[in-house]
């Protein structure tokens, strides 16, 4: 019977030709782990440096007596912004992906310190600490007052303090700033006439005093001339004319001494007209037609 035998010799040959090819796949699976380590470490690495490397949020703000007006400004849309007093309870905030946002936020009594967190819509989170403020009770609390007067088609501005005022500010939609210092013998006043422009516009109001209060005023002003009046006679009436290319809000008279409003203008009319019966002797005739703030008086004199 033949028989194959299988030597020493030949077996250890055998296992000397597998060595470098199991050599060669486990070089190649280190090779292959270093890659995929070092893929993950720089994956991790450029993740952080994203991260970090991002258009952070400015926050700035601005104590008005007992509260402060905290704004904050960034180049992505923010998300929300949590803030707390003395390590306490934290308070949210929502921006509504808005890039500037401010809030109205109440100072607690003595010193204090501000901690705030922003975080945008893309999950970046920007920590502001340690801001300190402080608010007492014998503090000034009170905001000035804004008084807006037509005055023969300007508009005269009157701020106000109860203890004094320190500046008056103006802006018209569109336009720079102007600023006005107190300078009155009353330090407790500002008045600045401020000129009309054909149009409508946003005209926006601020008044600061000396302790930092501040009032804010917005108003839509409508620049016109005001309304035009004519009168004329029709036998024993006066005829009155009203015209306004915005529309006749209000018209009122004095007839020598007697005081009426015209009743029955439409709304929105831009051309009105009425009669007054004249009276035996002199008959004095005074009207006031408006634009909303804005008035045009006429005066005209008749003896019947």
């Amino acid at each position: 019977m033949n028989q194959i035998l299988l030597t020493n010799e030949e077996t250890g040959k055998s296992s000397n030709g597998m060595k470098p090819v199991i050599r060669f796949f486990a070089v190649v699976a280190i090779v292959f782990a270093i890659v995929l380590i070092v893929e993950g470490i720089l994956h991790l690495y450029n993740n952080l440096n994203k991260r970090n490397d991002y258009s952070k949020p400015q926050l700035s703000y601005e104590k008005n007596g007992s509260s402060i007006n905290l704004k904050v400004d960034g180049e992505i849309g923010l998300n929300k912004v949590t803030y707390s007093w003395n390590d306490g309870n934290e308070t949210v905030l929502s921006a509504d992906g808005r890039k500037s946002v401010s809030y109205n936020i109440e100072i607690p009594q003595g010193d204090s310190t501000l901690k705030a967190v922003v975080k945008d819509v893309e999950g970046h989170e920007t920590k502001f600490e340690d801001i300190e403020i402080s608010f007492n009770e014998s503090d000034d609390t009170v905001k000035p007052e804004i008084k807006i007067e037509n005055v023969s088609g300007k508009l005269e501005v009157t701020a106000t303090d109860e203890k004094e005022i320190d500046y008056l500010t103006y802006q018209w939609e569109g336009a720079d700033e102007v600023r006005i210092e107190q300078s009155e013998e009353d330090k407790t006043k500002i008045v600045q006439t401020i000129e009309v422009e054909k149009g409508t516009k946003k005209l926006t109001l601020v008044a600061v005093d000396k302790t930092g209060n501040k009032q804010t005023v917005t108003k839509k002003i409508i620049g016109s001339n005001g309304p035009a009046i004519s009168a004329s006679l029709d036998g024993d009436n006066f005829v009155i004319k009203v015209t306004d290319e915005f529309g006749i809000t209000k018209i009122e008279y004095t007839h020598n001494d007697e005081q009426k409003t015209v009743e029955g203008i439409p709304e929105n009319a831009k051309e009105f007209e009425f009669r007054v019966p004249l009276k035996d002797g002199v008959n004095l005739l005074k009207i006031n037609a408006y634009e909303n703030g804005i008035m045009t008086e006429y005066k005209c004199k008749k003896t019947k």
